[in-house]
């Protein structure tokens, strides 16, 4: 019995495993190895597709002077193909309805800035003469703020060491207001120019840029339905930039008549001003209320009538957005408000005032696409309200 246990042990020794648990549970090191592998394989896929995000961002936001163009130009297209199209019905060819309408929505932009432009022009040189009047009006507001701005700076003044070595201060000299301006009418005109180019050859070119993306991106539709899909995400983006647009003018129309009818001056002005700043929602209404308040109290004498204006904005506001709005573009594409605020903060970060007029119909487009795609539906419910 002794010399059999010495057998046993030795067979064990001689194959270089220790008496543990691992000589009845031999998998056990390869299952934690594979977990092991596993776990760091789940966070090397999220690491690239996190920087894969981040460079995304970064080269939106760098090649913004290049993409700025481009984007308008698609969302103009899709906003205007419906146009083109009916001249095609009417047997007028595609490359010269495509002409017709950008020329016409060119001129039409001109036409409406050159009248705009000297009423905003006086408008601006009028309101630093009429600060004052501002300043009195808001005085009963403007009193608490300067009493707290006192104490504090009286705070300030006795924690002050009296010893305290002055700081000395460094001016950089920057380009003059001149070169400033100039620049910018260079870049401006150069993106203006690649925009209408480019927005006459997607019009003109019909179904051609969609048939390539049916071509390229196959496997969006595993039933050959790819072009069909493309088409109606084509129809539902035209849709709603078309409805919002026409909300939007419907908007700045009853500001400005309101405006008129309670003899504020440049009544086209404002009404111009809400229909743009429509396009930026939450945001573009404040925007807006605060734009109307310093019309209004420039004009008139009493508080009160001058925000009326304002008044009657924010009511037209709210009922379009929570009655006119689900009507028209229904359940479906109306989006998310905290999404809707997020595209604007990033969308205006990344491109300025551009990104923040686009980021909303940029949005839209994104929603549309994910609903039409089975695998990115969840993305568009997330966006949907």
């Amino acid at each position: 019995m002794h010399g059999a246990t010495e057998r046993v042990l030795l067979a064990l020794f001689a194959n270089g495993q220790p008496m543990n648990d691992d000589v009845e549970r031999p998998g056990l090191g390869a299952g934690i190895l594979r977990q092991t592998g596993a776990a760091v394989s789940i966070g090397r896929d999220t690491a690239i597709k996190g920087i894969f995000v981040l460079l995304i961002f970064y080269t939106l936001y760098f090649a913004a002077p290049v993409l700025i163009p481009i984007a308008a130009a698609i969302l103009l297209s899709l906003l205007l193909y419906p146009l083109v199209e009916r001249l095609e019905r009417l047997r007028i060819p595609r490359g010269a309805g495509a002409a017709i309408v950008v020329l016409a929505a060119l001129g039409f932009i001109v036409m409406g800035l050159a009248q705009l432009a000297g009423p905003a022009q006086e408008w601006v040189t009028k309101l630093p003469a009429s600060f004052t009047k501002i300043e009195q009006k808001l005085r009963i507001v403007k009193k608490p703020i300067q009493d707290i701005q006192k104490a504090t700076e009286q705070i300030e003044s006795a924690t002050e060491f009296s010893n305290r070595p002055r700081r000395q201060r460094v001016e950089i000299a920057r380009p003059g207001m001149i070169e400033d301006i100039f620049s910018g009418t260079q870049r401006v005109v150069a993106s203006i120019g690649v925009t209408l180019i480019l927005l006459f050859f997607l019009l003109s070119s019909g179904d051609l840029f969609m048939r390539k993306l049916a071509a390229v991106f196959p496997a969006l539709n595993n039933n050959g339905q790819t072009a069909g899909m493309i088409g109606a995400i084509r129809r539902d983006i035209s849709f709603y930039l078309t409805a919002a647009t026409c909300i939007n003018v419907g908007l700045g129309l009853m500001t400005g008549i309101a405006a008129f009818y309670l003899g504020v001056p440049n009544a086209a002005l404002w009404g111009s001003i809400v229909a743009l700043l429509a396009f930026v929602p939450y945001v573009g209404s404040v925007i807006s209320i605060v734009i109307l308040s310093l019309a209004g109290m420039v004009e008139f004498d009493s508080l009160g009538r001058a925000l009326i204006l304002p008044g009657l904005f924010l009511t037209a506001s709210i009922f379009v957005q929570s009655v006119i709005v689900p009507q028209v573009m229904g359940r479906r594409l109306v989006l998310n408000p905290v999404a809707i605020f997020l595209a604007i903060t990033v969308w205006g970060w990344m491109w300025g005032i551009i990104g923040a007029l686009m980021a909303v119909p940029l949005l839209a487009s994104v929603k549309i696409f994910c609903e039409r795609v089975p695998s990115l539906r969840p993305v568009a419910e997330f966006l949907s309200r």
